[in-house]
């Protein structure tokens, strides 16, 4: 029972480190679009990435259910399954987030008069997005707890870029007369940074799955101020 045990753990580990590189390789994907959007070959392998990463989720889920019925896991391996399940989740709302960003970029004139006076936002909000999913990914895989709080405490900056960006693209042209085309590059870098700050939520989930794990406590909804009391007792 305890090898069948540790076979069914060791194959949602192995799944799990698959997802997390696809979901990575989907993110660098994305980021290509903000050089180029006219290479039909990324939206390609975008869209296929995306089928590769729903199926890991469908496939982790049916193995988390498994090994709950047939195992009955005790508190511990429950809690280490449990934290599984919430990052296949946590992960496929990343990938649907990116699909979101490369269809908004399809519909960008990156040459245009608008994108170039806002592309350094946009990439820096982005920059830190992603070390944020590589951070938490990280922090999830080799149980370290100090990188898990770290990434958590990113989130405040990338809501504040994206703050910052939606309330430029609205009263630096508030008063423009604008052509079709700007208009869709405003609402359209509008979403992309909203997906983008999503994406550093989710980033953020994984994070605190990831104390869940180590610590067996729950910080989800608990804020900024609680990591930096959790910072502080793990430093003492």
């Amino acid at each position: 029972m305890n090898r069948l045990r540790e076979k069914f753990f060791l194959r949602i580990s192995q799944d799990f480190e698959v997802m997390s590189k696809m979901v990575i390789q989907q993110i660098h994907q994305t980021q290509r679009l903000l050089e180029t959007n006219t290479l039909p070959e990324i939206y390609t392998e975008i869209h296929n990435n995306e089928r590769i990463i729903d199926s890991l989720d469908v496939k982790m889920r049916d193995e988390v259910i498994n090994t709950i019925v047939l195992y009955s896991p005790r508190a511990g391996d429950l809690r280490k399954i449990m934290a599984y399940y919430d990052m296949t989740a946590y992960l496929e709302r990343i990938g649907d987030l990116l699909i979101n960003i490369s269809i908004f970029m399809n519909q960008v004139n990156i040459g245009g008069a608008i994108f170039p006076l806002y592309k350094n936002h946009i990439s820096k909000l982005w920059t830190v997005a992603e070390n944020m999913v590589q951070n938490a990914i990280f922090a999830f895989t080799c149980e370290d707890n100090n990188l898990a709080k770290e990434t958590i405490n990113l989130d405040d900056i990338v809501d504040t870029l994206h703050h910052e960006l939606t309330q430029k693209l609205r009263t630096q042209n508030a008063d423009k007369t604008l052509k079709e085309q700007q208009l869709t590059d405003i609402l359209s870098l509008s979403s992309i940074s909203y997906n983008i700050e999503r994406i550093g939520d989710n980033a953020t989930n994984i994070a605190e799955a990831a104390i869940y794990l180590m610590e067996g406590k729950n910080i989800k909804h608990q804020g900024k101020e609680n990591t930096d009391i959790l910072q502080a007792g793990s430093e003492g």
